[in-house]
């Protein structure tokens, strides 16, 4: 019986340890996540979003599968209030996800002159959309230079949208082909054979980006 007793003692003394390591980790992802910005801010930064989606909802990329399915992964994102306004990331805008299945949307605000502004319409189109790129395919971070070319290609796309502007048949970054803009900017990005982008074939993708 004192064996018995030693032994359940030892269990629970193991399993305090462990719950202790989950509660330490989760507190320490949660500490890394980017800071939001206060409720005023974020209800604008929401409303400048819907705004977009319907914008974009209205032209010939938003009633595109593409597009549908882009715009239905950011209005998933706003119901379950995971699309996160911050000041705290440096790119337009971040998907991430964490190894629980926690994952968010963020959008970056700027920090001027101590107030937080929002970005212009065009370029929180283009964030959202190339982020929900990523999120569609359910990583964090980068995976391949095809999804970052597809990711670029969607922001690209809604950007127009949001602006009125007709995009060229190959996309262009900064005078650049959008495929040599992606090779330049993660050259320790792999080649992803087998991807193929939302809502298009892997044919579509290297014609638009010029990626071979």
């Amino acid at each position: 019986m004192k064996a018995l007793g030693r032994f359940w003692l030892r269990m629970a003394a193991i399993v305090a340890i462990g719950l202790a390591c989950l509660v330490a980790a989760y507190r320490y992802r949660t500490s890394q996540r980017p800071g939001p910005v206060p409720r005023d801010v974020q209800r604008e930064g929401l409303r400048l979003v819907e705004q977009i989606l319907r914008k974009v909802a209205a032209t010939d990329f938003g009633r595109s599968r593409r597009g549908r399915l882009l715009a239905e992964k950011i209005g998933d994102f706003i119901r379950r209030d995971r699309l996160i306004f911050t000041p705290d990331i440096s790119w337009q805008a971040g998907y991430r996800r964490e190894s629980l299945g926690y994952e968010a949307l963020y959008v970056k605000v700027l920090r001027i002159g101590g107030r937080l502004l929002h970005q212009e319409p065009e370029f929180i189109a283009e964030g959202i959309f190339h982020e929900a790129v990523h999120a569609l395919r359910g990583r964090g971070g980068h995976s391949s230079i095809e999804e970052e070319c597809d990711g670029f290609a969607a922001g690209l796309a809604a950007g127009a949208a949001v602006t009125g502007a007709k995009l060229p048949e190959l996309l262009l970054i900064d005078g650049e082909p959008l495929a040599r803009f992606v090779l330049r900017s993660y050259p320790n990005l792999p080649r992803n054979p087998d991807y193929r982008p939302v809502g298009q074939s892997r044919q579509w993708l290297l014609q638009r980006t010029g990626l071979r």
